[in-house]
């Protein structure tokens, strides 16, 4: 079975990946783990969407773009280390299009996210990925949340 797994620097990333681990996967699953940088601003023209100090936006997507290099090679090394057949993808855009997209790409049978339980009206404003993913994407969908254990 093919498997696309969301990842990021996140608490719940990493304890949706401890999960699956533990109740999904099985040896012949190939786990393809995403990382999505938004690409909202714009910084490869370096021209951002919203006012403000550009050189501080361009030096934030720089430093996210470190962050997630350092987290391929942590995936990487996790994938390698546990002897799992799989790839790590780093991905630009919106989180929950690349994800999806790539889903299709791979042929993936089953797409696995965590979700941070954010509120009704912040989801409203803010989007969700994992709520977009659910409902974009043409297989099963896993929304791991940790919110009602952690009580």
């Amino acid at each position: 079975m093919k498997v696309l797994l969301a990842t990021d620097e996140s608490k719940i990333a990493k304890e949706t990946l401890k999960w699956y681990m533990q109740n999904l996967h099985k040896d012949d699953n190939q786990l393809n783990l995403v990382h999505v940088i938004d690409n909202c601003y714009q910084f490869e023209n370096k021209d951002a969407l919203i006012p403000g100090d550009q050189h501080l936006f361009v030096l934030a997507h720089d430093e996210k773009k470190d962050n997630a290099k350092k987290l391929m090679v942590e995936m990487e090394d996790f994938l390698k280390s546990n002897k799992i057949n799989g790839e790590v993808s780093l991905l630009y855009g919106d989180a929950g299009e690349e994800i999806v997209k790539r889903a299709r790409q791979i042929g993936a049978s089953l797409v696995v996210t965590g979700s941070r339980g954010l509120g009704v009206i912040r989801r409203a404003v803010l989007g969700s990925v994992s709520d977009y993913v659910l409902h974009h994407v043409n297989v099963p969908v896993v929304i791991y949340t940790d919110k009602y254990f952690n009580t």
